[in-house]
């Protein structure tokens, strides 16, 4: 005997639930927070001084872009490409618990 099971996934209301604000809100402060052992400190006003949105990180310093990306004469200290190699797994467990907790209600 064989059996087949119809199930039937409306793929453009999942895709519609997975670009939620709430989803890339919370993966952006999620980011901010496992980054935080790559950003450079003196008094911490880099880390500290952000404007966080859904998937998008803004570093408000006004020395953000030059530490960042460096000048003629220093090279620029990237944090976030720094942190990924130690830090994607934490961050993919972090946006996974998310999901999982049901807060997007991806089933209905």
């Amino acid at each position: 005997m064989k059996l087949t099971a119809n199930v039937r996934i409306d793929r453009e209301g999942l895709a519609r639930k997975l670009q939620s604000d709430a989803l890339w809100l919370h993966a952006a402060k999620e980011w901010h927070r496992l980054y935080r052992p790559y950003v450079p400190r003196d008094t911490g006003r880099l880390y500290r001084d952000v404007r966080i949105a859904p998937g998008q990180i803004e570093h408000l310093a006004p020395y953000a872009a030059r530490i960042y990306y460096g000048t003629s004469k220093t090279p620029g200290r990237q944090w976030d490409a720094s942190a990924i190699g130690a830090q994607r797994a934490a961050l993919v467990a972090a946006v996974q618990a998310y999901v999982d907790s049901g807060r997007l209600n991806l089933g209905g």
